[in-house]
């Protein structure tokens, strides 16, 4: 994976990281976008490999089938997005629509051309070759369908070209992350920390105020000690449990964006 993708790929999930947090939010909420049917997600994955790396696939699948893969990744990754959609909230449901519209504008321009139609100004404005065709994009040319749907905004920090769909997929994971750190709001102040949530004994509050003073748990120096050794066991289990909904986000930004760069 070039720099440029990972960049576009981590940056909507990352961005919503730090916005949930800013805005009050705590990791321990992105637990929720765990979702059923993951094995669509990876088989969407699986799909795309095999259109970049297996030209005798892509071959088969595209010219003697029609059918153009990345139309069937997009597919996938709708009917797993749908699949996941009954569990969720009405606020995060309504951010997974934005990425499946985003990813549906995709598809759609993907579908009607065989690839990812991407503009040649835009291309040009990038700083990249104009005219090449890759296994995922093609330059849009008088005959090319819905051309305003595809790779037509430079991004020239990043050398890329990304379409509308990518902004709404981008857009709405960010929104998806923020919004499912912020749940917690809805039932009162959050903790003051992540460590705090998941431990807060009263009774080794007093302890830790009490130097030697003695509990059911032992003397005030020892639990102080051991209250710090389970928080950071806790606070490491919130991060692991928060850090697969992330990469799920991740890989389906991989899976469903369609940049052109790097003439690639």
């Amino acid at each position: 994976m070039s720099l440029p993708s990972l960049l576009l790929t981590t940056a909507p999930p990352a961005a919503g990281v730090v916005l949930g947090r800013l805005l009050g939010g705590r990791l321990t909420g992105l637990r929720i976008l765990a979702t059923r049917a993951l094995w669509l997600l990876w088989l969407a994955a699986a799909v795309q490999f095999a259109q970049f790396s297996l030209p005798a696939v892509r071959h088969a699948a595209e010219q003697v089938l029609g059918v153009p893969l990345l139309a069937v990744v997009f597919l996938l990754v709708l009917a797993w997005l749908g699949a996941g959609l009954a569990g969720w909230p009405a606020a995060l449901r309504a951010a997974a629509a934005v990425i499946m519209l985003g990813a549906a504008l995709n598809g759609l321009a993907i579908a009607l051309n065989g690839r990812m139609p991407y503009a040649p100004a835009a291309a040009r404005a990038a700083g990249l070759p104009a005219g090449v065709v890759t296994a995922k994009n093609e330059p849009a040319h008088a005959r090319t369908r819905v051309a305003g749907l595809g790779d037509t905004i430079a991004v020239r920090p990043l050398r890329a070209v990304i379409s509308p769909g990518d902004i709404l997929i981008g857009g709405g994971a960010c929104a998806l992350v923020v919004l499912a750190m912020r749940r917690h709001r809805r039932g009162g102040a959050a903790p003051r920390s992540e460590a705090e949530e998941v431990n807060h004994d009263p009774h080794l509050d007093l302890a830790a105020r009490r130097p030697g003073a003695l509990h059911a748990g032992g003397a005030g120096d020892t639990a102080r000690h051991d209250r710090r050794a389970d928080d950071r066991g806790k606070l490491t289990a919130v991060v692991a449990a928060a850090g697969a909904p992330l990469m799920t986000t991740a890989l389906l930004l991989l899976t469903i964006g369609a940049p052109h760069e790097h003439g690639g």
